[in-house]
């Protein structure tokens, strides 16, 4: 019987080598092809950051794409220095980044879950996931931004189960650091906030407290403080009206009806493509299950791996849906965490896409650290014995596919 389950376990490192190994292999090769000025906003990331390399310094704030925080922007400059001013070296932050996600994400799913395969199956829903795969090769602070969100989620779950006051106070420190780092990075990291505040709330009301009220308020106090002093400069350098600024997106009218958030029509049109111009949900949908504002692949009419992509989600989202309830149900504490954010980060993706109607707004990649509350949607379903080898399966068809259709060529738009 040991020898068996040795055998499962080098099977399952093996599969997991494997994977990583391909994983490896698509983003150095997507990174080398793809040209870094395409993407989200491209020629003004690599601006921002070959220009710290060049002067040693940050840029005026008032340019394209400068008004951001700049932690990856200086990542990046030292990736280009280390090259000799090689800017292609720039593109080879994101393929790190992107596992440090997965890794961030399988911690927090290890804290949750105690059976190895919602771990292993939460984890890999990520690395199959077609919306994180788009951004390694990009020159994009995306992608550490949502690192830094997760982060925090899954510091605050930490919080929200600490027993005892090393503990708490190790999980409060990382938390605040994490967050830290993400106003660094990208002023959306508020919406990781809440579920901060969450875990907070769970730990103090906790009924064998680690502290007393006065105490715990004082040190959680004392830890906002701090924060909120190294991120000052942040708030000071981004001008007054700067997209960065949530409070722009707040005060801005609302020029959208509401058919626009809630039509339908391109589940039966099969649009792949274009939904974002037109429909919330649509565009929201390509732009997690597949690439629908082809930012890697190219413009097509139709195509076989994109519309197996579009397929599987509407069978893995049910298939998640059902798995965060089971969620709520046996991990109530990390739910309110995880639901925290997710309720936060939707209401102001929600509240973006009111502010206007350029087609780019609909993009659920500005949320993306949602990925994580889907994940653990599917490590909860795989509680389920039968789900658990028809997730594998389904997994393992979105991860063969979403690598084959992503695997950049020579002659697509992107390399030049």
């Amino acid at each position: 019987m040991q020898k068996i389950t040795n055998n499962i376990r080098i099977v399952i490192v093996a599969v997991i080598l494997i994977l990583a190994g391909i994983s490896i292999t698509l983003h150095i090769h997507n990174a080398l092809l793809y040209e870094p000025s395409h993407g989200f906003d491209g020629s003004g990331h690599v601006y921002y950051a070959q220009y710290i390399a060049q002067n040693w310094s940050l840029p005026n704030p008032n340019q394209w794409e400068t008004h951001q925080p700049p932690l990856y922007y200086i990542i990046g400059a030292l990736f280009i220095l280390v090259t000799r001013m090689n800017i292609k070296a720039l593109q080879f932050v994101n393929p790190i980044i992107f596992f440090i996600f997965l890794l961030v994400a399988y911690i927090g799913l290890k804290k949750v879950f105690t059976h190895k395969w919602q771990i292993l199956l939460g984890t890999f829903s990520l690395l199959a996931l077609p919306m994180l795969n788009i951004f390694p090769p990009m020159a994009t602070n995306e992608l550490l931004n949502a690192t830094f969100i997760c982060a925090v989620i899954v510091a605050s779950i930490f919080i929200a189960y600490a027993k005892t006051k090393r503990e708490l106070l190790r999980a409060m420190l990382f938390t605040n650091i994490f967050l830290a780092l993400g106003f660094y990075t990208k002023v959306s990291i508020f919406t990781a906030i809440p579920a901060y505040v969450t875990a907070l709330i769970i730990q103090a009301a906790n009924g064998k407290k680690l502290y007393p009220t006065k105490k715990f308020i004082a040190i959680t106090l004392l830890g906002i403080i701090l924060l909120i002093a190294i991120i000052v400069p942040i708030f000071i350098r981004t001008p007054e009206h700067s997209p960065n600024n949530p409070l722009n997106v707040a005060s801005t009218p609302i020029r959208r009806n509401l058919y626009f958030f809630t039509r339908i029509d391109w589940i039966w049109k099969v649009d792949m493509f274009t939904t974002q111009y037109y429909s919330f949900l649509g565009g929201s949908w390509n732009s997690f299950w597949q690439d629908g504002h082809n930012a890697i692949t190219p413009f097509v009419s139709f195509h076989k791996k994109v519309l197996v992509l579009w397929s599987l989600g509407f069978v893995l989202l049910p298939l998640s849906i059902y798995g965060l309830i089971h969620f709520w149900h046996k991990h109530n504490r990390a739910a309110m965490v995880v639901f925290a954010y997710a309720v936060t980060a939707l209401g102001i993706y929600l509240l973006f896409n009111l502010r206007g109607n350029h087609y780019s707004a609909v993009r659920l990649t500005y949320i993306m650290p949602i990925a994580l509350v889907y994940a653990f949607g599917i490590a909860g379903a795989a509680s389920n014995t039968k789900l658990r080898w028809i997730l594998l399966a389904l997994l393992l068809i979105q991860y063969s596919v979403m690598v084959s259709h992503f695997w950049i060529q020579p002659w697509w738009h992107v390399t030049s």
